[in-house]
Order: C-alpha cells, then sequence, then structure tokens
C-alpha cells in the first residue's frame, strides 16, 4: 500500500470535504507551470490484468494559453509527465505517482466582435473603414490521457534478443538492469528472489520481459507513489485494508454474483530442456484433485487457457513446480466474486488485498 500518514488515515473514515487531485507538469525535469493544472475532472483505472495504468483528466482553460499544437508544447505527448497528488480533504496527501501523457484532446471556442478603430480600413473587406473585427477567446477546454511510467518501457524495445548479463544474474537484478533508465526497481516485504538462468533469452519486448521474471517467482509490478517499479508477490502480503459500512466506515455497498468463467482446474507450464545436445520441449501439468472444482467431476476438464510458457524452465521439476504455482495461486484466489462500492482509499494499489465486512443473515 502507498505510505498514508495516520491523521489522513483516520479522516478517510471520517466526515471529510470533497477530495481534489492535483496535478503538475513536467517536461524534460523541468516544471512547466508554478500552479497545479486547473483540473475540472479525473479518473484512475487499474487492473491487475493490464501491464500499464491509466489515468484521464479534463481541465478548464479560461485564457486557451495551455492548448497544445506542437509535439513539444507544453501538455504535448512528446514526453509530458504528470505528477499527481492525491487530497484528502480535511487532511493530508498522497503521492499517486507519474503518468505521462499519451493523448490530448484541445477543444477551443472563439468569438468575433467589431470594434471601432479610427482610420483603420481593412481592403477588400466587408467592414466599413473605421471598425475593425477581432477575435476574443472564449475559453479552452483539454482532455488528456496519460499511462503511469510502464509505457516507458513498453516503447522502450530490445534493439535485438538478449540474454542475462553480470557474473550471478537474480530475477530481481535482471528486472533492474532491464528498467534501467526508466525507472527504479523496488521490492516488498515477501518477495523472494532467485538466481536467473543465463542461458534464457528475452525477445523484443522489454516489458513483456519483465512480467515474465516477475511470474517466475510468484510475484507481478506495479508502479508506486514515488515512480519505481514495484515488485509484489501475488500471495497475500502487506496490510490488509477492511471495508466496513457504518458512520465510521467506507463500504457502501456490495454485492456478490458467481461465473463460470475463469474457473480452470488444468494449469499448464512449458519449458526446453536439453538433452544431449538437442533441445526437447518439456511439459509440466498440475490438476486440482478435490472438491467442486476437480478434474473428472461434475465441473469438468477445464485446462488453464494460457499456458505458461518460459525458456527459463530448463527440467521437468521447474515445469511441475511452476504449475503447481500456477494452481495453487488460483485456489488461494478462489473466492465469491465481489461488486464493491467504497469512498476513495488512496493508499490502495494494485496487487494490494482487502477484506470486505459484507453482513449475512
Amino acid at each position: 500500500m502507498r505510505w498514508i500518514d495516520p491523521n489522513t488515515r483516520a479522516a478517510l473514515t471520517g466526515s471529510r470535504s470533497a477530495d481534489t487531485l492535483l496535478v503538475w507538469a513536467w517536461y524534460d525535469g523541468q516544471l512547466l507551470y508554478p500552479d497545479p493544472l486547473p483540473v475540472t475532472s479525473w479518473s484512475f483505472s487499474w487492473d491487475e490484468g493490464r501491464q500499464i495504468q491509466t489515468l484521464n483528466i479534463s481541465m478548464a482553460d479560461t485564457e486557451a494559453d495551455r492548448m497544445p499544437w506542437l509535439l513539444e508544447d507544453p501538455l504535448g505527448v512528446a514526453g509530458t509527465r504528470l505528477q499527481c497528488i492525491y487530497q484528502v480533504g480535511g487532511a493530508g496527501s498522497v503521492s499517486m505517482g507519474e503518468y505521462r501523457v499519451t493523448q490530448a484532446e484541445p477543444e477551443e471556442k472563439w468569438r468575433s466582435y467589431v470594434i471601432n478603430h479610427k482610420g483603420f480600413v481593412e481592403p477588400d473587406s466587408a467592414i466599413p473603414a473605421g471598425k475593425r473585427q477581432v477575435m476574443v477567446s472564449g475559453g479552452a477546454s483539454l482532455d488528456l490521457s496519460s499511462e503511469d511510467l510502464a509505457v516507458e518501457a513498453s516503447m522502450a524495445d530490445l534493439l535485438a534478443p538478449e540474454s542475462p548479463k553480470g557474473g550471478s544474474p537474480t530475477i530481481l537484478s535482471e528486472i533492474a538492469r532491464l528498467m534501467d533508465g526508466i525507472a527504479p526497481v523496488v521490492s516488498v516485504t515477501g518477495v523472494v528472489d532467485r538466481a536467473v538462468n543465463k542461458t534464457l533469452i528475452y525477445e523484443v519486448d522489454r516489458l513483456n520481459a519483465v512480467q515474465d521474471l516477475a511470474k517466475r517467482i510468484g510475484c507481478n509490478y506495479r508502479m508506486n507513489g514515488d515512480g519505481q517499479i514495484e515488485i509484489y508477490p501475488l500471495e497475500q502480503h502487506g496490510e490488509i485494508r477492511i471495508l466496513r459500512g457504518g458512520d465510521d466506515g467506507m463500504l457502501v455497498d456490495v454485492q456478490r454474483g458467481q461465473k463460470l468463467e475463469g474457473l480452470h482446474n488444468m494449469f499448464i507450464a512449458d519449458g526446453t530442456a536439453t538433452v544431449r545436445g538437442q533441445e526437447v520441449p518439456i511439459r509440466g501439468i498440475a490438476t486440482i484433485e478435490s472438491g467442486p472444482l476437480r478434474v473428472g467431476g461434475p465441473h469438468g476438464a477445464r485446462p488453464y487457457p494460457f499456458k505458461y510458457e518460459s525458456t527459463m524452465l530448463t527440467s521437468q521439476s521447474q515445469c511441475d513446480d511452476y504449475a503447481i504455482k500456477m494452481r495453487d495461486t488460483q485456489l488461494a484466489g478462489l473466492t465469491q466474486d465481489l461488486q464493491v462500492t467504497c469512498l476513495p482509499d488512496p493508499s490502495v494499489q494494485c496487487g494490494d488485498w482487502v477484506q470486505v465486512a459484507a453482513y449475512m443473515v
């Protein structure tokens, strides 16, 4: 979770005035404006199933002097970054991190007036002598789409396939090397590093390589409030936020439902082993053997649709172990689907765990 001071945390469950998002624009390491952007509406979209998270903002500009034309203009898409700080009403603030502008859509309005201008004549114009037409800005608005700094890695493809470097590379050291110059790499408590196979070959997609490495130690990544790429375990970890209703709670509404989609009971991990100098494919399969989702039961056999395939799996035991981890991760997350509406909590990130107090008869 993002760090939050005790006073602000207490304010989350109390009576607070309207929250705001402070957005500062930067380009090439320089602050573009001395004040935050005049944001009128904003929305974050976070999904652990996506590689890149997004932020959309709308802003008003009565003078229309912030509307980009050129790529390098302030708020253009050629490198402008948005530093975002969530201001909790009546309390402190939480850093939400940096986002790169990926799309800018300005809308401007202009008004035409004819004014007196003694001695002025406009040749070949219907406007009479002594008068002049002027255009006055009627204000402007700007919609900005932005993505977290993982987008920098997604655009920075490797120039050619490559393998791990250094004497004794590990998963975390390789992620740090791949992200060098893009974002610092940190890990949260519970992440267990391990050596990486030096015969591994990364294809040209840098971000896929980072995610593949993280999955090998049962982890994923996210961009934190300090602009770092943070490696976190997929299993339960860290502080567990409790969402409950009532006057001092944050929970507004909770509904539940069930879907057949996603209930898999067979998990496959493919790798490549070297046998007598020849590369041969190897496969590990783990299945759910008991309970309502067991293979051979009324649920049937439902293989996970996206088998895991990696050149880092070089033995049968490694394939078997990873297939088992996929199965156990599925079982650990096998809970009732809940649709939860709650007050905003800017400290919660993708990958964090929460408990929901749902009352039962």
